[in-house]
């Protein structure tokens, strides 16, 4: 879905929060990553822009404030809630965001030994860390595990094979390189036809080798019915110099007839920038 990209200049940390597009509980399915540079500047109350904004990000993901909070400004909801973060992480509760402060907001690694050993249910029905020899596991499905699932195209609900670039534009290049960009799709979506898929995608440029993105637009028929769409996004490179995008798209609800097959659904997407078709695929 996503065919332009900027070069990539800087080599930076960031986060975007998934665009509250719509009004349905469904939009708090799709994962959003903030990622934190311990050696960030340091901040304090009366404070604004993009910085502020991974702080607060970082804030939620803690627990320490609501996402109705991120809004860039380092305001009085803010300082109250570093101050709490910081003295239940036995620092000093002044509200300074500093070298110290960053460092522990950062710190989100486990180490290995301090990870629950996977439980498994056996045939027999027990459950524990390993089954008895005569039977089998069916292992219970754990965040930690990394499943890779083949998906073939020709299950895909929906393929596009051409891409009209509108434009783009930077909507900030320090503490990172934030773009913004505009695309149309001509593809077919599976029981309807030719559809034009219109998009917009704000891309936070984490490194040379990662793309996080966000995205909404609108997938039209001929007849002119529609539906709209958000989506999260993750990018990389591959060994050919071209970037992949794999996403999690979330439909809205629609009266049209002849898209209702895609209503409140969940979808994966990978697209891929250049010359190859970008695939959709339901999940069930």
């Amino acid at each position: 879905m996503m065919k332009s990209l900027l070069p990539l200049t800087l080599l930076i940390v960031s986060t975007v929060g998934v665009l509250s597009h719509f009004d349905t509980d469904l939009f708090a399915q799709i994962p959003v990553i903030t990622t934190c540079d311990p050696n960030a500047q340091t901040l304090k109350k009366g404070n604004t822009g993009e910085i502020v904004v991974t702080l607060q990000n970082l804030l939620v993901e803690k627990g320490y404030i609501d996402r109705g909070y991120v809004d860039g400004d380092f305001g009085p909801g803010t300082d109250t809630a570093v101050k709490q973060f910081q003295t239940d992480n036995s620092l000093t509760a002044d509200g300074i965001v500093g070298p110290a402060t960053w460092q522990v907001l950062c710190s989100t690694a486990v180490p290995l030994s301090d990870e629950t050993p996977e439980m498994i249910r056996c045939l027999d029905g027990s459950e524990g860390t390993s089954c008895p020899t005569e039977t089998s596991p069916h292992h219970q499905p754990s965040v930690n595990r990394q499943i890779t699932v083949p998906l073939d195209t020709a299950d895909s609900i929906y393929s596009a094979n051409k891409t009209v670039f509108l434009g783009s534009k930077n909507i900030s290049l320090t503490p990172y390189l934030v773009t913004e960009e505009h695309s149309s799709d001509h593809g077919i979506l599976k029981g309807v036809g030719n559809v034009t898929n219109n998009q917009t995608y704000i891309s936070t440029h984490l490194s040379d080798e990662l793309i996080q993105s966000t995205g909404n637009g609108t997938i039209k028929t001929r007849d002119g019915e529609s539906i709209a769409w958000i989506t999260s996004a993750i990018g990389r490179p591959t060994d050919d110099g071209n970037w992949v995008f794999h996403e999690i798209i979330l439909f809205n609800n629609t009266q049209s007839q002849s898209l209702a097959l895609l209503n409140n659904s969940i979808g994966l997407v990978k697209s891929t920038v250049g010359n190859e078709p970008d695939y959709i695929w339901l999940l069930e």
